[in-house]
């Protein structure tokens, strides 16, 4: 038994691990805060809102400790910021690299050459999913757990 119990706390603790390192690459490492420093042939108001997304994201999976809806709304959010992040590098692809019209070239480029990319993406949506789902479990053990209303 008390070796069973050593597993669970190693796996809380990676928990732990997964999502302050997303909240942290959220927060520190997204490519729009750089975008809104120096690269302005982009629309800064899409920079913005992306940058807004992403430190919402970074801010509320923390948060998941108090409020876990908070959480859940993260998870979403990191997600989301995730898949815009993939798709900015498609078409950054297309643009800057291939001069095409076309996002499947692009794709096709980036499946092609940039596969030690997809992996980290891949990583990021696990993340993601798991931050997501880890606060949606906190939250109904929350619900559960709470007095009956009188």
């Amino acid at each position: 038994m008390e070796t069973f119990l050593k597993y669970l706390k190693v796996e809380a603790i990676g928990g732990h691990i997964i999502r302050i390192s997303l909240a942290c690459l959220l927060l520190f490492g997204g490519f729009t805060k750089l975008k809104l420093i120096g690269a302005l042939e982009y629309n800064l108001f899409w920079s913005i809102i992306l940058a807004a997304i992403e430190t919402f994201a970074a801010f509320g999976l923390i948060i998941h400790y108090k409020k876990p809806v908070i959480g859940i709304a993260a998870g979403v959010l990191a997600i989301l910021s995730i898949f815009l992040r993939v798709v900015f590098s498609i078409g950054w692809v297309r643009d800057h690299i291939l001069h095409s019209q076309s996002f499947l070239d692009a794709f096709g480029a980036i499946l092609g050459v940039y596969n030690n990319g997809l992996f980290h993406i891949a990583l990021l949506f696990g993340a993601g999913i798991y931050c997501l789902g880890n606060s949606y479990k906190a939250y109904i053990k929350e619900r559960i757990t709470k007095p009956w209303p009188h």
